[in-house]
């Protein structure tokens, strides 16, 4: 007896604000030890400012994986279901960046993105920096008339975040990167197997 594959299910609204629950309650615990420079170094891993991010996207997996690396600098962002909760939270907060799936239920993101931006010039507020996050852009561009600033590839590369973060969000500071002695010695510590 065959079994076919179970339907594919949108994932109910309730489900997503759970995820940012527990987003919140994760980021809000004491972060744990970690093995590095030596106090006083002056050496951190990121070096922030005040962020604010709406990432919208319909698929849970997207979403966990992009606050992850967000928190990972520091960042909570504040998660969108679909477009049309995109827009609401748009009307309802400032924010210094959103990154924008195209393709959801309810309102896509090229929709989402031209509703905000026609919100944004009614009330005469700068107009925040929408961004593409796309594995799949549409036939013949067109980004640009819906308002859209940029793309992001998804699944992104740690690097591409940070040159998106650095180049939309004026206030982020992506981690120094290790230079000269210290490059040296990091690297001869991996070679002889003393970093985990």
């Amino acid at each position: 007896m065959s079994h076919s594959p179970a339907p594919v299910m949108p994932v109910p609204l309730r489900l997503l604000r759970k995820l940012r629950i527990w987003i919140s309650a994760w980021s809000e615990m004491p972060p744990a030890p970690e093995e590095g420079p030596a106090e006083g170094s002056g050496a951190s891993r990121h070096s922030y400012g005040a962020v604010r991010i709406l990432v919208a996207d319909d698929n849970p997996m997207n979403l966990m994986m992009i606050s992850a690396m967000l928190e990972s600098r520091g960042i909570v962002p504040v998660l969108a279901a679909d477009g049309a909760e995109a827009v609401a939270l748009a009307r309802e907060q400032l924010f210094d960046l959103v990154l924008m799936d195209l393709q959801m239920p309810i309102l896509d993101g090229l929709d989402a993105t031209s509703a905000i931006r026609r919100f944004e010039a009614g009330l005469a507020r700068p107009a925040v920096p929408v961004v593409a996050y796309s594995g799949t852009l549409p036939r013949g561009g067109g980004l640009e008339k819906h308002g859209m600033s940029g793309v992001l590839n998804k699944p992104c590369a740690e690097q591409e975040l940070d040159d998106c973060l650095v180049r939309w969000c004026p206030s982020y500071r992506a981690a120094p990167k290790l230079q000269g002695a210290a490059q040296a010695g990091k690297g001869w510590q991996i070679a002889h197997g003393n970093l985990g």
